[in-house]
């Protein structure tokens, strides 16, 4: 879900996990699922590090950082993107944990946390690599990739170069901000910096992509992500919408 809860689906944290490593994709509101079966058979033995990418600082996509102290105790790296315009990067966070809006700073989190900056490029994640992409939105944000197995793109105005970031990956995660039947030509979502459902299935045809999942869903009912999915299987047959519990085996 993106900017609020809804139906059955909180805002954005996807988990993905790599033998006995635990990536996890942003740390929305979904991020309190992993305090109860069958999520928490994700987190891995107690010893075993836990990194955390963020794509972004908009709150949406961290207000998942302030359930750590009740969600594990392993050791911890939340990966921060940096904006040299916006003179925003790791230390950010310092802004948003801690008093006055919420009793807890960064480092007290866990009994063992650190962050790092991100940018875009590309670097090893145990056998995989990870990359990142530069996209568009206000104040930016990141999409990633995992090696071959996982794209994520979400907060992003669509733009052709999505495509390689993409390229043979057996799982597109994008987000799907509008219809072009209510917006045509995502002219709306792109002015909110944001990608329109046709657009994302574009971007999986072109990549090749196994199946294309449409993230960060607006508050909308039932029947209007159901329409915004028709149009995207049009384009993109392999397209189903994410909700919480959504599940894909990658091996």
């Amino acid at each position: 879900s993106g900017w609020m809860p809804h139906d059955a689906s909180m805002t954005t944290a996807l988990a993905l996990r790599l033998d006995e490593e635990l990536v996890i994709l942003d740390a929305g509101s979904g991020l309190c699922h992993l305090l109860r079966n069958p999520y928490r058979r994700l987190i891995p033995p107690a010893g075993q590090a836990i990194h955390v990418y963020l794509t972004h600082l908009h709150l949406d996509h961290l207000i998942g950082l302030t359930f750590l102290p009740g969600l594990w105790s392993n050791p911890t790296v939340v990966h921060v993107p940096v904006d040299e315009a916006g003179g925003t990067g790791p230390e950010t966070l310092d802004h948003l944990l801690g008093g006055p809006f919420f009793p807890v700073a960064f480092e007290r989190l866990l009994p063992v946390i650190s962050r790092e900056a991100v940018r875009p490029g590309e670097w090893p994640a145990g056998d995989l690599r990870m990359r990142a992409r530069r996209q568009e939105h206000p104040a930016g944000s990141l999409g990633y990739r995992v090696g071959d197995l996982l794209a994520f793109m979400t907060d992003c105005v669509h733009d052709d170069t999505a495509v390689d970031l993409a390229r043979g990956v057996r799982i597109l995660v994008h987000e799907a901000w509008s219809s072009e039947a209510d917006d045509p030509g995502a002219v709306r979502a792109r002015a909110g910096g944001h990608s329109s459902a046709e657009q994302a299935a574009r971007v999986a045809s072109e990549a090749g992509v196994g199946e294309l999942l449409l993230s960060h869903l607006p508050p909308a009912d039932a029947t209007h992500h159901a329409e915004m999915l028709r149009r995207a299987q049009t384009i993109f047959p392999r397209t189903a919408l994410c909700f919480d519990g959504l599940t894909r085996q990658l091996d």
